[in-house]
């Protein structure tokens, strides 16, 4: 008798017996075993075979063998549909999670029906995916937890509705993490800009309750701040160790300068002078270009060069530049969206307002010294 012939008898004697429980436990890894070892050259046919098969054994075994079977199937691309199926809708997470978190042979309306049904440690696993349709997203954003929802915003693969957009724009508002991440999706930046300044403006009201200015300044800074949320949530922090004296000075450089000129010297890396030239142009403290220029993004940049009027073309050799001469495709095409969003007039108004919190925070009006440096 061959192998198969073997297999066959064994099945039938097990199905037929009414106390084979390790004897069907031991079945069922065999068969299992080889369907996953013929899977890549098997018919949807001989799936459905092996379904049928496997789901029989599967349903009158011992906890521990279902969670061994989850986790041998979870894996496998063209997989036993109808027990994966069952798997997944085992009320107990141990044997559900493997084929929850990994398995493609779920189907969305598995994924919903878990999403809208089972309990917490469900949406984690179902989080944890490599990817989601906007669907089970919506689901997960609305009843998940926190590290559910972080995990969906991290994760651009597991697609957003626009109803899950403004949950995850309202969640951000009041969580600086998450809104860090959600600025961060590529497929938001294009799409859902406004619904991210929406979240940003409310975040900067938080942020600058307390600050002791009128409030109709206030109300000012809201309608052109979310901009500057949106570029850099740190925009409007303040150095506190830093001398005031130092906020106070503007560099002249010694030659005349313009754009183009300050354009040469970027694109012939000559750093201290573009951005002095720059510090210049943009009538703020060199200090303050130069810890743009030295930060890991690309945000504070991005305001000053918008505010005095720079081109894109401009803005990418500075990046460059800063980059040491190779600029990241994925950090060009961030700054190309951020670029764009933000409109010259935007950031003139909102390079003016942190001027005037930093008299604010400083205590005195600045009286800009221009001194010559060679």
């Amino acid at each position: 008798m061959n192998s198969i012939s073997a297999l066959v008898a064994d099945l039938e004697d097990v199905l037929n017996a009414d106390d084979a429980g390790e004897r069907r436990q031991n079945l069922l890894r065999r068969i299992t075993g080889l369907f996953i070892d013929q899977a890549p050259d098997l018919n949807d046919e001989h799936i459905s075979v092996f379904d049928e098969v496997i789901l029989c054994l599967a349903l009158e075994i011992e906890f521990a063998a279902r969670i061994e079977l989850s986790e041998r199937l979870a894996n496998v691309a063209r997989g036993p549909r109808k027990t994966i199926h069952n798997l997944a809708h085992d009320p107990a997470i141990s044997v559900a999670r493997p084929v929850l978190e990994r398995s493609p042979c779920l189907s969305e309306d598995d994924l919903v029906f878990v999403a809208r049904e089972r309990p917490d440690v469900f949406l984690t696993a179902l989080s944890r995916r490599m990817s989601l349709p906007a669907k089970v997203t919506d689901i997960l954003l609305e009843r998940g937890d926190g590290e559910v929802i972080l995990r969906v915003a991290e994760n651009s693969r597991q697609l957003l509705s626009d109803v899950g957009l403004r949950l995850l724009a309202e969640k951000a508002t009041g969580d600086s993490g998450l809104y860090r991440i959600l600025r961060g999706r590529p497929d938001l930046a294009l799409r859902h800009v406004g619904a991210i300044l929406e979240a940003a403006k409310q975040r900067a009201r938080n942020e600058m309750k307390d600050l002791t200015v009128e409030p109709d300044v206030l109300d000012r800074a809201l309608q052109i701040g979310p901009s500057a949320i949106f570029v850099n949530p740190d925009i409007l922090n303040q150095n506190e160790n830093q001398n005031s004296r130092d906020h106070s000075t503007v560099i002249r450089p010694a030659w005349p300068t313009d754009q183009k000129r300050i354009v040469g010297h970027i694109e012939r890396g000559e750093v201290a002078k573009a951005l002095a030239g720059i510090a210049y142009l943009a009538d703020i403290p060199r200090e303050t270009v130069e810890l743009a220029f030295a930060s890991p993004h690309f945000d504070s940049l991005l305001f000053i060069f918008r505010a005095i009027g720079f081109e894109w073309a401009d803005f990418v050799a500075i990046l460059t530049l800063k980059a040491g001469g190779v600029l990241p495709r994925s950090v060009q095409d961030q700054a190309h969206t951020s670029f764009h969003a933000l409109s010259t007039s935007t950031a003139k108004r909102v390079m003016q307002f942190i001027a005037a919190r930093t008299q604010i925070a400083t205590g005195s009006t600045l009286a800009q010294t221009r001194t010559k440096v060679r």
